[in-house]
């Protein structure tokens, strides 16, 4: 969910919750009968209300822009991210390509890393993601590309080279560095 919705989903729940109970009173001491539909209208309110005061932004994806929708709310679109243009390489014929990435929740904290083999053609040989307990980000960076080649190794494959995002780590194996 996002922030933008997270922020109406609040004045929802706390619109909502005061309008129950208003009604709740109304019904129980003044004897006054409620209708769902107009007591709905009215709960429409305190979220059109957080509107202007949300600071929070949308995910500009489908979901966020249907709830929006139907809440009959402005959008509040997030910047729109750089997109870079980059061209994946093939190995040459008999050799593998294996491209790792990794996630790290914090520095350190638990991480998760994932790879895939590619042939020639771009046929998928293999894939792998794996958990990890408590790394350090260059930790499981270095742990990417070293089960990567373990399991290619396993299989027997001539590995052409190896990608990943970090160039601490690609440096590190380069120069046989790997502390």
């Amino acid at each position: 969910m996002s922030p933008y919705l997270k922020d109406f989903w609040t004045g929802a729940v706390w619109g909502g919750s005061n309008l129950i109970w208003q009604v709740r009173n109304k019904c129980l001491f003044e004897d006054q009968i409620y209708t769902l539909e107009n007591k709905k209208r009215k709960w429409l309110k305190p979220i059109h209300d957080s509107a202007p005061l949300s600071t929070g932004l949308m995910l500009n994806n489908q979901s966020d822009l249907g709830i929006l929708h139907r809440l009959s709310v402005a959008a509040h679109s997030s910047k729109h991210p750089l997109v870079k243009s980059f061209f994946w390489e093939l190995p040459r014929i008999g050799e593998l390509k294996i491209n790792t990435d990794v996630a790290a929740k914090g520095n350190p904290d638990k991480g998760g890393i994932g790879y895939i083999f590619c042939d020639r053609n771009g046929n998928v040989l293999g894939t792998l993601s794996k958990g990890l307990v408590l790394v350090t980000n260059y930790m499981v960076e270095c742990e990417a590309i070293i089960h990567g080649m373990e399991y290619a190794a396993s299989f027997g494959w001539l590995i052409a080279w190896i990608e990943s995002d970090s160039t601490t780590a690609v440096e590190a194996f380069k120069s046989d560095n790997i502390l």
